[in-house]
């Protein structure tokens, strides 16, 4: 997985953090700086959300970030080619960030954090778990839309078009071509001129989905 979509820190830039809330920005830090073979950023990942879990087992962003950490131990053993090895951290993380979920459904945080991870993730994954895979981020998604419709016009060009674009292009790889017409149809009424309405546009030509790479973030970070 080369890219990691990082809008989830704009959308989340608009919630209030309350004081037993992770910081944000210093995980996601902590991520991407894992995920590009940092050790070291990979152990504060896990110890910052274990630290919280350990009063407050339940607490649904650390087990969303600490799920991300099992995830970023998955990715950087199989770049060393320990795959098999590292299965028990992927299965592991992956059932953490559904939990997540499960215990906080309308957490913005959660959502687009387990969206992040599922998406670009799915690609690299096997039938029948890619298309599972790809269905949880899609609700993941589309649940941050419904609960943000009314100020969608307030996100700023960035978190508004990665949003829209990761829909649209979820729902076209999921064969929901109706779907994801409308959610492109949007970029190109909402985000002229941008690099997001010429790849709608692209996607317009054909209604099939886009390569990965016109589906990747537009600017932002990537971890090789």
């Amino acid at each position: 997985m080369k890219t990691i979509r990082l809008f989830l820190v704009m959308l989340m830039a608009g919630t209030l953090l309350a004081q037993d809330r992770l910081d944000s920005n210093q995980m996601r830090n902590y991520l991407f700086s894992a995920l590009s073979g940092n050790a070291e950023a990979l152990q504060g990942l896990y110890d910052a959300s274990e630290k919280m879990l350990k009063d407050k087992p339940d607490h649904a962003q650390a087990l969303v970030w600490h799920g991300a950490a099992n995830f970023g131990s998955f990715f950087m053993e199989a770049q060393k080619g320990n795959m098999p090895g590292a299965m028990g951290s992927l299965q592991k993380g992956l059932g953490e960030m559904d939990r997540a979920v499960s215990i906080a459904p309308d957490d913005l945080e959660v959502r687009i954090m387990r969206a992040v991870i599922y998406s670009p993730a799915s690609r690299q994954m096997p039938e029948p778990m890619a298309g599972a895979t790809i269905e949880k981020a899609r609700t993941d998604l589309q649940r941050t839309f419904d609960l943000q419709r009314s100020g969608l016009d307030r996100l700023g060009t960035h978190p508004l078009g990665e949003l829209l674009q990761s829909l649209a292009d979820l729902n076209s790889r999921q064969g929901k071509t109706a779907d994801a017409e409308r959610y492109y149809a949007m970029i190109l009424t909402m985000l002229k001129n941008t690099e997001y309405a010429r790849r709608a546009a692209e996607w317009m030509k054909t209604k099939s989905p886009l390569p990965a790479a016109q589906a990747n973030c537009v600017g932002c970070h990537v971890s090789n």
